[in-house]
């Protein structure tokens, strides 16, 4: 009987990726492990695949850097869980994943990691981060010198990025002008938009795809302000208070980010004069939880589980393949969601 990798993996109690690379003098293992397994093979009369052993030696352990704005930010949970999930699929055939996070949208912390990612030797990476000059810079750096980049969930304009993966954000407020619409025909709509940053490529594309859907429908709309929470539930509490107390008009509210919908939350709640029809984006377990009580009234959800996984993917592949210039963007659904999904 034929001895494979997948035996030598059950006897020796080691990944198969493992015992490929201990077979083939990869200095990721150790010495003592190399060892025992190259004797178990002789044992048990390993031949290997002269064809496979070539398609192996082409290869090198794929080590991808991933960049997350996600401390304190819970949207990024299912994300990670996309991550994780193609890491244990991907680890036997050489992938490995260093994971860094960080906390919000600071241009000079993103850099940092990114170093440290880099120093660490990475050779590919998955980046959620800031649309920034500087950062577009060392993104092109990074594909000069044959590190490819992915980027996660949030665009970086004109930079040499080998693909996205996330949402069509334009189109996720094309969804919400739509729902609004349909919702409040032939009302005066006054909007307060709350938004993570107005320089954030996505939030700044659901709110263009939002007032522009409802120009075309031919509302009577005016938003009367757009503020920015910071991804923060207490900075977003705060701002949207004020504006609700500067704007007594206001009759909708559109959340164009996932982060901070706690804050906004609790903002809603503590006017209670008023009734607001309230369209959010992302869902997370706070956001189910408003839909439920009837704070919020859609909710438009993007798959981050999906963002994760592909990400890695899709590295993976350009990893063990012969380069491509660019890599077509994997672009995730726009979900509609309504009390009834959670009950």
């Amino acid at each position: 009987m034929t001895v494979t990798l997948k035996d030598l993996s059950k006897a020796s109690g080691v990944s198969v990726g493992t015992v490929s690379r201990a077979l083939n003098d990869k200095s990721e293992v150790s010495e003592d492990t190399a060892k025992r397994i190259r004797q178990l093979a002789q044992e048990l009369g390993y031949v290997p695949n002269r064809a496979g052993r070539a398609l192996s030696a082409q290869k090198n352990l794929n080590t991808v850097g991933i960049l997350l704005p996600s401390i304190n930010s819970p949207f990024f949970d299912d994300i990670k869980h996309g991550i994780r999930e193609a890491e244990l699929e991907f680890k036997d055939l050489g992938l490995d994943v260093i994971l860094r996070e960080v906390e919000g949208w600071d241009v000079d912390e993103h850099l940092s990691t990114l170093a440290q990612l880099k120093e660490q030797g990475c050779k590919s990476l998955a980046l959620c981060t800031v649309d920034d000059p500087r950062i577009r810079a060392y993104i092109n750096d990074l594909s000069d010198n044959n590190i490819p980049v992915i980027l996660i969930n949030n665009m970086v304009q004109d930079c040499k990025s080998l693909c996205f993966v996330g949402p069509d954000y334009y189109r996720s407020g094309e969804i919400a002008a739509a729902l609004l619409a349909k919702s409040r025909q032939h009302q005066t709509l006054k909007v307060l938009i709350v938004v993570g940053l107005k320089s954030h490529h996505g939030h700044a594309a659901r709110v263009r795809g939002f007032t522009e859907e409802l120009k075309r429908r031919q509302c009577d709309f005016e938003v009367v302000d757009v503020v920015e929470g910071m991804d923060n539930d207490i900075t977003t509490q705060q701002v949207t208070m004020e504006a609700l107390r500067r704007h007594r008009d206001v009759n909708c509210i559109y959340m164009a980010s996932g982060s901070g919908v706690s804050g906004l939350g609790a903002a809603v709640i503590a006017d209670s004069i008023d009734k607001f029809f309230v369209i959010a984006c992302d869902e997370i377990y706070t956001t189910r939880e408003l839909v439920k009580s009837n704070i919020i009234d859609f909710v438009i959800c993007q798959e981050p589980k999906v963002q994760g996984y592909q990400a890695i993917k899709l590295l993976h592949e350009y990893m063990s393949k012969p380069r491509t210039s660019k890599m077509d963007d994997y672009i995730v659904g726009n979900i509609i969601k309504l009390k009834n999904h959670f009950e």
